[in-house]
């Protein structure tokens, strides 16, 4: 909200300067974004919370700055007369849905002229961020920006039978607004009509029917209170937001009702040169009780950590206008103001304490909060998966942690626990807490792809969330979400264009869990989760079959839906023991040559290189040795169903050469191993 340092010390005679103002407002909880020189005055730009709708308008501004500066407050004016009047037998106010308008006054000013505002009157508009329309318009939002409750104001001509009758709109009943759309309204929206038709969008919008014109001269007065939970609704359902339903939608102070009629007359009879009818017609069906609350003073300390003296907690709360008496055992009883929508229990009582005598008296200490179930994540884990992801050319994304109705099922594994439900879902596809990272991923992929993206490499590192049982609170590890589609590398003009493949995610979910130190102890087998391609996916299991790592391509039937191939990965980076980080150790480069062999195997179908692997480490090595796959063929003269496999082995000694009867016998034994514990076939 923009306010007007100059109007709020018309309020509230406050010398300060304007720093001053706006570091004592956001002292109290209504952030000062920026403070702008607006001529001789000055705008602030200031973050109004949700629950503090009285400091919509700056009344309630200039109330804050009279509690933190110990200056009396200027309260406008009511009503002159209060009562109907001579406007009763003008006007006919009849509220036909009260549990949804609780409170509506009408009253009348004749003889107005339509024409330019004054200058101080344009200047406080456009202070406010407001463009000046003419004096009868500006009139109303004057208005709303002093008292924080908007108005409207009706071409009385063109109200029939001067008759207002606050009604649910029937269904499929049309209005056109002030903006000249033409709406289709429902039974759950509120509307104000005449005998005939609607006139207007309670708390929204006015109605083009009914709309100040330049042939205008008697003018309806509109000031209400409405259910603000059915403006939100309206609201919302028709895309429509404006100024208005902004603060009836927070709660607007049914109690200054008057008030507000009483404003828009004497500033239509200012501006607009008009004559007040006398009297108000105000409809006031069930006015609500007044409201109490009790602070024990001890309560206070509890909450806040330190105990402020009692004469500081009267103090504070004879301030904020809560007019403080002594309650039954030691307990302050207060009366709770209309436009204070927001102290509704003891612990409210306490923050406005806190408020007054200043968040910085809380002390900076530990509040012994108990342990969470999480799984330990080493140290720095989290920033060392970024680090090295974003070094490889992945883009960090942050998405949602809600996912729709067993949207995240083919990610989830063996684990088969339900999602859990969130109680009141902003969206449908919002209606559960994430068990995977990989279907916002997917999402994020795809929409990459249908604005022209082609090469997508993005990552996640967040929090999934799995049912512990009823009551209890989720488990809830961290995981890192990667999702590739596109080049394999960087281009490069020496080199080929290639696509992504399976080799290139296995070799970067490895190198994580090398950065990680997570990699000891794990077996890659081949992988069955349903959201991946059967034949195209891996996972990494420690010795104890939990699954820390999952990578592979999309499933074809989701991969349909995208319009390039994509490749996803989930690393666990807290399953099972805590690893220990690694910390880098001096090696000596070698000084003696390495030693290569090739070994070719024939293998079939069912025989993976990490088994092979794994049976050639078993074997005692003369020297540090090292394994890769150098060649892979197909074809004749092999049968249908077998490969012939090149495994380069390369021996590092470190302290004296390597002899070739050495060598050739650590070979024989490798020969040896693989026939007898895989009955492979060796070709040379």
């Amino acid at each position: 909200m923009l306010a007007s340092l100059e109007w709020l010390r018309s309020l509230c005679p406050v010398e300060k300067d304007v720093r001053t103002i706006a570091d004592a407002l956001t002292s109290r909880g209504l952030t000062v974004d920026a403070v702008e020189p607006a001529g001789d005055d000055h705008a602030l730009d200031i973050d109004i919370p949700a629950n503090r709708p009285d400091c919509l308008g700056h009344l309630g501004l200039a109330r804050e700055l009279s509690a933190a500066f110990g200056v009396a407050l200027r309260e406008p004016e009511g009503p002159a007369t209060p009562g109907p009047g001579e406007a009763a037998g003008l006007l006919r106010v009849e509220i036909e849905a009260p549990e949804l308008c609780g409170r509506y006054a009408a009253s009348i000013v004749r003889e107005v002229r339509i024409g330019p505002s004054p200058g101080w009157a344009v200047r406080r508009l456009e202070t406010c961020g407001l463009r000046p329309i003419n004096n009868v318009v500006d009139a109303s939002n004057l208005v709303m920006l002093e008292l924080g409750s908007p108005i409207h104001f009706f071409d009385l001509a063109r109200v029939r039978e001067a008759t207002i009758r606050v009604r649910r709109a029937r269904k499929g009943e049309r209005l056109t607004t002030l903006d000249g759309e033409a709406r289709t309204l429902d039974q759950e929206m509120l509307v104000i009509a005449d005998d005939t038709t609607a006139s207007a969008l309670a708390g929204v919008m006015g109605g083009a029917d009914s709309e100040i014109g330049d042939a205008t001269t008697d003018v309806l007065i509109e000031a209400a209170w409405f259910l603000p939970a059915s403006i939100r609704r309206t609201s919302r359902r028709l895309n429509l937001q404006t100024d208005a339903s902004h603060r009836f939608s927070r709660g607007v102070d049914p109690e200054r009702v008057l008030h507000a009629q009483a404003l828009a007359i004497r500033l239509l009879t200012e501006l607009a040169g008009g004559s007040p009818v006398p009297g108000i017609v105000d409809a006031y069906p069930a006015p609500p009780p007044e409201r109490s609350l009790e602070l024990r003073p001890g309560q206070v300390g509890r909450l806040l950590g330190f105990q402020p003296a009692g004469e500081e907690i009267t103090g504070a709360l004879e301030a904020l206008r809560l007019s403080p008496r002594s309650g039954t055992d030691g307990r302050i009883r207060v009366h709770v103001p209309s436009w204070r929508v927001d102290l509704e229990r003891e612990a409210d009582l306490v923050e406005e304490v806190a408020r007054h005598v200043g968040y910085d008296r809380v002390p900076a200490e530990s509040t012994g909060m108990p342990a969470t179930s999480a799984p330990a994540v080493p140290p720095g884990s989290e920033e060392r998966a970024r680090d090295l992801l974003a070094h490889e050319g992945f883009h960090e994304a942050l998405g949602y942690s809600m996912v729709g109705r067993d949207e995240d099922a083919p990610f989830t594994g063996p684990d088969t626990r339900a999602g859990l439900p969130l109680t009141n879902p902003i969206a449908e596809s919002l209606a559960l807490l994430r068990r995977s990272i990989l279907p916002g991923l997917v999402r994020s992929a795809d929409l990459n792809h249908r604005r022209g993206i082609r090469d997508v490499r993005l990552f996640e590192v967040g929090r999934v969330f799995l049912a512990t049982g009823p009551g209890s609170f989720p488990d809830e590890p961290t995981r890192v979400g990667i999702a590739w589609s596109g080049a394999g590398q960087p281009p490069h003009w020496g080199l080929p264009d290639r696509e992504v493949d399976l080799y290139d995610l296995i070799g970067l979910v490895e190198k994580l869990q090398g950065r990680l130190a997570q990699d000891e102890g794990l077996s890659r087998e081949p992988g069955d989760l349903p959201g991946f391609h059967p034949g195209k996916s891996v996972t990494w299991k420690r010795g104890d079959g939990t699954v820390v790592a999952r990578c592979g391509a999309l499933h074809p039937v989701a991969q349909a839906t995208l319009l390039h191939p994509l490749f996803l990965a989930e690393v666990d980076l807290g399953a099972g023991p805590e690893p220990a980080v690694r910390i880098p150790q001096y090696r000596a480069l070698p000084r003696l040559t390495a030693v290569a062999r090739d070994l070719s195997v024939i293998v079939t179908e069912d025989v993976s290189f990490s088994r092979i692997r794994e049976v050639m480490r078993s074997v005692p090595a003369p020297a540090p040795v090292h394994f890769r796959v150098a060649d892979r063929y197909l074809g004749a003269p092999l049968p249908e169903g077998q490969a012939s496999l090149t495994v380069r082995l390369v021996l590092q000694p470190d302290e004296k050469a390597l002899t070739d009867g050495e060598i050739d016998g650590y070979r024989l034994a490798l020969v040896a191993a693989l026939k007898d514990q895989l009955n492979l076939e060796i070709r040379g």
